[in-house]
């Protein structure tokens, strides 16, 4: 009886969260698909999706500032059982690896029409969620949830489409 209080307290906090009961597929992304970038003040994002071919798809970016390369990433998105899956490594100019023990691990949270929500699979990711969101103008609204040594911050940028 006496684990019968927590198991009641936990069966509420389940029942009160959104149950979203559509089957998470690649099809999903395919608002994504094309080539995209942002301009932030002078650190210009962009962003290339590939269509799924093969059970996956590909994700490439590259930031920039004054003409020099300040990241760039290579994402891996895929079916695994009834999720999908994000793999995905950050690269600073050099070469060298941000991720120092393998990609960064994401599955897709949530979806609606226009809007998908990554969610990291390890709570020490400096990632742990990633929203795409298009906008009225066709437009997509970027917004990734990082910590750092500072403690949690939002990264926020629009995407347009460049293709």
């Amino acid at each position: 009886m006496k684990h019968a209080a927590p198991l009641f307290a936990l069966a509420l906090c389940a029942a009160s969260v959104p149950f979203d009961t559509h089957a998470a597929s690649l099809a999903d992304l395919s608002f994504l698909e094309g080539k995209w970038a942002s301009d932030r003040s002078g650190f210009v994002i962009e962003e290339s999706w590939t269509n799924e071919e093969g059970g996956v798809v590909i994700g490439m970016s590259r930031g920039t500032q004054n003409d020099a390369v300040r990241f760039l990433r290579f994402a891996v998105v895929e079916k695994a059982g009834d999720s999908v899956v994000m793999r995905f490594k950050r690269y600073n100019a050099d070469y060298s690896s941000w991720e120092a023990t393998g990609p960064s691990v994401m599955r897709l949270a949530k979806t609606e029409p226009g809007r998908v929500v990554f969610e990291a699979t390890d709570a020490a990711s400096d990632v742990q969620r990633i929203t795409y969101r298009v906008r009225a103008d066709g437009a997509i609204d970027v917004v990734a949830d990082r910590t750092d040594e500072k403690g949690p911050y939002l990264v926020e940028f629009t995407l347009r489409r460049r293709d």
